[in-house]
């Protein structure tokens, strides 16, 4: 399940309702084909790392950056340490 799920273009961009820290978004279906998952304080590509997105994702991500962490909030963690 998702508590956040938009698209661009062939791209998705979901946060999933049961992770782990930090604030992160799923990224899929990119040119380059794969997923990464980005920090959705700083917006950069953590995993894999030096990736960089299409000026069109990053714009959507920068302009839901607010209503992601908001989104953030409902999802259950994962991390033992909290």
């Amino acid at each position: 399940m998702t508590v956040f799920h938009t698209k661009c273009g062939s791209v998705t961009i979901r946060i999933h309702d049961v992770d782990h820290g930090p604030p992160h978004c799923h990224v899929t279906g990119l040119p380059q084909g794969g997923q990464v998952i980005v920090n959705l304080l700083t917006l950069t590509v953590t995993k894999p790392e030096g990736l960089s997105l299409p000026t069109p994702v990053r714009r959507v991500l920068r302009d839901r950056q607010e209503e992601m962490l908001l989104a953030w909030e409902n999802v259950v963690s994962t991390d033992r340490s909290e």
